[in-house]
């Protein structure tokens, strides 16, 4: 599990245990992922936090990264069947679209709202029913309510609609009714209505809905601060085009970036198939170019922010196939072209396959994040190996000492202890507990707690859990101590006696 998604589902037990969600501004993103996880949990008959796994969490992002492909269905008259189907193809194969799929963050909701807003509002000025425009509405309204950057994507999509509007030479829609002021009332009201539902938590919190607006000044604020995810401009094309780390495999998304670059060049030809309508294919390509600015100018990244715009590449490498295949008249070039584009997808399927199966967590992964790494199952195993020697099983007393209460996303995998506490630095007061897990900076501070301000007979021996070198995440060791006497089960009657050990929640931080 990353950290963010550790924080994530600690989220969603206050809504699956207390049946509550509090907007909080100034750390999280919105609410649509924490209330869409309820549906997973509810069919799996859980109750409570140690009842959920990571299936339960990622079932969400797994069910809108298949959305994405069933989105397409409704263009097929935009497009046209070719370019559906080998949209879907490419959606479907891309890396980063199924990695983050499998990731339980907003990315791929925020994705699929931002599509559906793109399908609805493009079916509705081809028909002018209101039925599109409601769609469209609630689309931007669950933009809204799943993360702060909305305001960028609908920049990128108005700047991109006005050449469209300059080719078209008038406002209306095509079956030759006008685009009424009550169209915009309906979507206005619509978006507005779906986000406020959400940031109230179903109108139970209506300061939530003020909070929603607060969070682009906490963010705007962020964004003039450096911070460890500031990023040079080219970050996100180094991602793409090429990216190694010595000792690890070459990877890149050329293999789709080829077809994107010819559906690009189409977008301004003439295409063979009837059904693909030139200005939806222009959109496109101006809103992917302008959100990718938008991004590469902005300080901030993370790899997944760049599926906003990557998405649209994967549309453009549809059209870039189709024209491929459709835009050659000879027969052997067409057969050579069809060889060509076989090789290109078998390339992304392999390339998919181990980057979420092999190397899923491995460093060398260019959408691996500050991703924990397997070593940290180490830590969680040798954990629940001593309590499951003890009586007491997950009520044995354990501590947790990382700086800046950076040890998510243990707080996750510990979720069935009753007795732990987490901390940031070493509490004198507190009284020894049979297992610490401490960060090496920590442990003089620990030391001298533990073998010089203990009074004597109070003083234990202890003993390390493990010997290897284990991290939480890349660069953030952490060691493991065990009492000596929890070794031997002879000596846990003796310290059945001892008085509660305090414990406390873990503090989270902004994914």
């Amino acid at each position: 599990m990353h950290t963010d998604e550790a924080v994530h589902a600690f989220q969603f037990a206050d809504l699956l245990e207390k049946g509550r969600f509090r907007y909080d501004p100034a750390e999280y993103h919105g609410p649509t992922l924490i209330y869409f996880t309820l549906l997973p949990a509810r069919l799996r008959a859980e109750k409570v936090l140690s009842d959920v796994d990571e299936k339960t969490l990622r079932l969400v992002p797994v069910f809108f990264g298949l959305g994405l492909i069933l989105l397409l269905l409704p263009l097929v008259r935009g497009l046209g069947r070719g370019v559906v189907l080998t949209s879907a193809f490419w959606t479907a194969v891309s890396a980063p679209m199924a990695f983050y799929s499998r990731y339980y963050i907003h990315e791929v909701l925020f994705v699929f709202f931002s599509f559906a807003l793109i399908v609805c509002g493009y079916r509705f000025l081809r028909s002018g029913k209101t039925s599109w425009i409601l769609g469209a509405a609630f689309s931007a309204g669950l933009m809204h309510a799943t993360k702060e950057s909305c305001v960028l994507a609908w920049g990128a999509m108005a700047a991109a609609l006005l050449p469209v509007w300059v080719e078209r030479g008038r406002k209306r829609t095509d079956d030759g009714k006008w685009f009424r002021p009550r169209h915009t009332t309906v979507f206005l009201g619509g978006a507005a209505f779906v986000s406020a539902l959400f940031y109230s938590s179903f109108l139970t919190h209506p300061e939530g809905i003020v909070d929603s607006f607060r969070a682009f000044l906490h963010y705007f604020n962020r964004s003039s601060v450096s911070s460890i995810h500031d990023h040079p401009w080219d970050y996100y094309f180094r991602l793409l085009l090429f990216w190694h780390v010595p000792g690890k495999p070459v990877w890149s998304e050329i293999p789709m970036l080829i077809p994107a670059g010819i559906g690009l060049l189409s977008a301004f030809g003439k295409f063979s198939d009837p059904g693909t309508d030139r200005r939806l294919i222009r959109f496109v390509l101006c809103y992917t170019a302008l959100l990718a600015a938008i991004y590469t100018v902005i300080p901030y990244k993370t790899p997944w922010n760049l599926l906003g715009f990557y998405h649209g590449l994967v549309l453009l490498a549809g059209t870039g196939t189709v024209a491929l295949l459709q835009g050659l008249k000879r027969k052997r070039a067409r057969i050579v072209s069809a060889i060509f584009l076989m090789v290109l997808g078998s390339t992304a399927i392999r390339q998919t396959w181990l980057l979420n199966g092999r190397y899923d967590s491995d460093p060398g992964n260019p959408w691996v994040y500050a991703q924990a790494g397997e070593s940290l199952l180490h830590v969680i195993r040798a954990v629940e190996d001593v309590a499951s020697k003890v009586p007491e099983q997950f009520g044995i007393p354990v501590e947790v000492i990382v700086p800046r209460h950076e040890y998510w996303p243990l707080p996750w995998y510990f979720r069935r202890f009753t007795r732990i506490g987490w901390y940031g630095r070493v509490d004198s007061t507190a009284a020894p507990v049979p297992v610490i897990l401490v960060a090496p900076q920590e442990e003089p501070s620990l030391v001298l707690k533990l073998y010089e301000r203990m009074p004597p007979g109070s003083r234990y021996l202890y003993v390390p859990l493990w010997n290897e070198y284990t991290e939480l995440r890349p660069g953030c060791e952490i060691r493991g101590y065990i009492r000596n006497e929890y070794i031997r089960k002879e000596t846990w009657d003796a310290v059945q006696s001892e008085k509660e050990v305090p414990t406390n929640a873990p503090v989270t931080r902004r994914p």
